[in-house]
């Protein structure tokens, strides 16, 4: 079983996958914490921004100008630095172009589910601040998709998500990572282990020593510096910890989910897909049938108030008027000139048949009984049927 496939070779999107077939209106948040996770995503997207605009500052930099951004000495030789950061913002900057293009293929064909299992589709979605955008209602399909009763649903799309990013963490994040934690590295055995003239004193504890260390840093030393030295070091814990979610995630493919997804889907993509697909379906007909429940209780509160008030008439079933073509139409269909009756119809061999005789009174009526007159008798039967046939 694969890991990921071709998504977008070959995509064929029913039209109730599609976004034109949800009424975004019928999707509302019932917690707090989703308004609180659509505010961390205008955060994430924000310092995303930055840290990309960031990198193009510092290739520029150090391609161009051959100089480096920052007060702060890199631990390696200059000259490997440089070339290694450069290469890592320009990989970077490839991988956002190539998943731009995926995001716009993916919303051309305008399928949910497709968009929900394309990182970037779905944080542009969520984003669409327009009226015919609607991006608060999307982010609300995005939370329904999300949810599941199954904890299995949820490792696997937390593998899925952490395979679709593991390109960039390992590639164009661990070299700039590895060279900053060689730098921090070297800043503590400078000033904040406590060794050398930066020992404890007797009856004092390393640990203690190494925070006082920290905070004599911060308060004599260089406070630029300071800053870009936490600054490292917060993006040295962030890189860990995806680091972290992805090596967990190889341990839950490799062991839990190439035995557990059927063959039959292939890879884990396409396990996925399934699973929104299906949950998206199960939604939408929820939505739908409630949205009819209450679509007939106003009108039947409607009905209500408008036989107490005495002001308009009950609403009753009626059954459709025939014209004289219409009616000739179905003495045609149904047979009814000689001795064929309903029964004869193709569409009505399993339904029950109603005949409306009256009693025979003289031979021209006994002839007629089977014949114009008996097929003008079996009409009500026909109203009776095709008013069920356009009632359900």
């Amino acid at each position: 079983m694969g890991c990921c496939g071709d998504r977008e070779k070959g995509l064929t999107v029913a039209e109730e996958q599609k976004w034109d077939y949800i009424t975004l209106s019928d999707f509302k948040s019932s917690s707090c914490l989703t308004p609180l996770s659509y505010v961390w995503l205008w955060i994430l997207v924000i310092i995303s921004g930055a840290v990309y605009a960031a990198d193009a500052f510092t290739a520029v930099n150090l391609l161009a100008f051959n100089k480096w951004s920052s007060q702060v000495k890199p631990k390696v030789d200059f000259n490997i630095t440089k070339w290694i950061f450069a290469v890592c913002i320009i990989v970077s900057y490839v991988f956002l172009i190539y998943r731009w293009i995926r995001a716009i293929r993916v919303m051309r064909a305008g399928g949910v589910a497709e968009c929900y299992l394309e990182p970037l589709a779905a944080i542009f979605q969520s984003l669409r601040l327009t009226k015919e955008g609607q991006g608060w209602r999307r982010f609300l399909v995005f939370a329904e998709l999300t949810k599941s009763r199954k904890g299995v649903d949820y490792i696997a799309l937390f593998v899925y998500f952490q395979f679709k990013g593991a390109l960039i963490i390992v590639l164009a994040q661990g070299p700039r990572i590895a060279i900053n934690g060689l730098t921090l590295w070297a800043v503590m055995q400078a000033q904040l282990i406590p060794e050398g003239e930066h020992a404890a004193p007797k009856g004092k504890s390393p640990v203690a020593q190494f925070f006082l260390n920290i905070e004599t840093m911060v308060q004599q030393g260089n406070k630029q510096e300071t800053v870009i030295y936490f600054t490292m070091l917060f993006s040295l814990v962030i890189w860990v910890i995806a680091f972290l979610s992805l090596f967990f995630s190889v341990l839950f493919y490799v062991f839990f989910l190439w035995h557990y997804v059927p063959k039959a889907d292939g890879s884990l993509t396409q396990y996925c897909r399934r699973k929104i697909e299906s949950r998206l379906e199960r939604i939408v007909s929820k939505k739908i049938k409630k949205a009819l429940e209450k679509q007939d209780l106003k009108r039947k509160k409607e009905e209500r108030d408008a036989l107490k008030n005495g002001g308009a008439e009950a609403r009753m079933p009626t059954l459709p008027k025939l014209g004289r073509d219409r009616r000739r139409h179905l003495l045609h269909v149904f047979g009814c000139h000689g001795r064929h009756t309903i029964r004869h119809h193709k569409h009505f061999d399993h339904a029950p048949t109603v005949f409306f005789k009256r009693p025979v009174t003289n031979k021209h009526d006994e002839h007629n009984e089977h014949g114009e007159n008996g097929c003008h008798e079996a009409i009500p039967a026909l109203i009776v049927r095709e008013a069920c046939t356009y009632a359900f």
